[in-house]
């Protein structure tokens, strides 16, 4: 009997270590919830895994797959390298800033256009520069992102468009922004919000965050109708940083706040709730040229709420279906 119980003891306390080791896993009593397949939460100084749900689902990155690009991109081209304009780069569908064929731009450039306005155009452009097509530049960057840790990831494209045998979690995608954000170069650029480039086309990022929260620090969205919406982000609260990376989200913005929230009361930093800003963003023309962000008075309409209830569980009732105009090819392919 007393061996039993000493065995009983051991074996418990061993439990316990290995329990403790664990990243804290999303469970089905947690309080809230979110629509996103998949989602980590990241300390972004050590890279400890907070909070996650399926952290390991492999799925279509969208355009957060930028960050990885552009990571690739810093290894082999210098900034003021110059870039001359394909067919074939000009040619790629939306969303991108129209570039011409033969006309050049900077690295630097196609950089900005890449991770502010999420250009699949410089995305091809970069990809043509460093292996000569985008399809070799996909096949390098994969070995490249996996030698950097992403196991998980294979990529097709350097944009995040819909292509076979391309996709990530968003474990990998946490750790590539950790990277990414060690670059000063790359932290500079996810961290602008406007930037403009050949004299007067202006740049803006779709990174909404930036507008609404001092928290923000820098990221990346995406959407594709296959993969939903997607996102990684870095957020910031004196000492204390995250980074939160999600997956097959049907509504990004909602489902971040309360992610964000979440990440920093784990790391002892509770943080008031955000306000629903992100939606009712607008952004109006001065006569500068300039944009200008402003938040759109509430028309006192009922407004989405986050459920409080376990994490990635489906809400029971079914949303009223509602009829959509025909989307643009950019809406259809990459809303980031």
């Amino acid at each position: 009997m007393k061996l039993r119980r000493t065995l009983g003891l051991a074996l418990f306390g061993f439990l316990a270590i290995w329990l403790a080791a664990v990243p804290v896993a999303a469970q089905e009593d947690d309080e809230w919830e979110v629509s996103a397949r998949s989602f980590v939460i990241m300390d972004a100084k050590t890279g400890k895994v907070l909070l996650s749900l399926n952290p390991q689902l492999f799925l279509p990155p969208a355009s957060t797959l930028k960050v990885m690009t552009a990571m690739s991109v810093m290894e082999h081209l210098q900034l003021d390298d110059q870039v001359q304009v394909s067919p074939q780069a000009a040619a790629a569908p939306p969303s991108k800033i129209s570039i011409k064929p033969g006309e050049v731009y900077s690295v630097r450039e196609l950089l900005y256009a890449l991770l502010l306005s999420s250009a699949n155009d410089a995305a091809r452009a970069l990809a043509e520069k460093v292996s000569g097509s985008e399809e070799a530049f996909a096949h390098q960057m994969t070995q490249e992102v996996r030698r950097w840790g992403a196991y998980r990831t294979t990529l097709a494209t350097a944009n995040g468009l819909p292509a076979d045998n391309q996709f990530s979690t968003a474990e990998d995608l946490a750790k590539m922004f950790k990277r990414a954000m060690e670059n000063p170069e790359l932290a500079k650029i996810m961290s602008t919000k406007l930037y403009t480039i050949q004299g007067d086309r202006e740049l803006r990022n779709h990174n909404r965050f930036l507008w609404t929260t001092p928290l923000a620090v820098a990221g990346k969205t995406g959407y594709t109708r296959a993969s939903k919406h997607t996102y990684v982000g870095m957020f910031q609260k004196d000492d204390k940083a995250i980074i939160v990376a999600m997956l097959g989200s049907k509504k990004k913005w909602a489902d971040l706040r309360p992610l964000i929230e979440k990440g920093f009361e784990l790391e002892g930093a509770t943080i008031a709730k955000l306000p629903p800003a992100e939606e009712k963003l607008m952004f109006a023309k001065r006569h500068t040229g300039k944009s200008t962000a402003y938040v759109r008075k509430s028309r006192k309409r009922p407004q989405a709420k986050v459920v409080m209830g376990s994490a990635g569980a489906v809400p029971a009732k079914k949303k009223a279906a509602l009829k959509k105009k025909a989307r643009s090819p950019k809406e259809q392919q990459d809303e980031s």
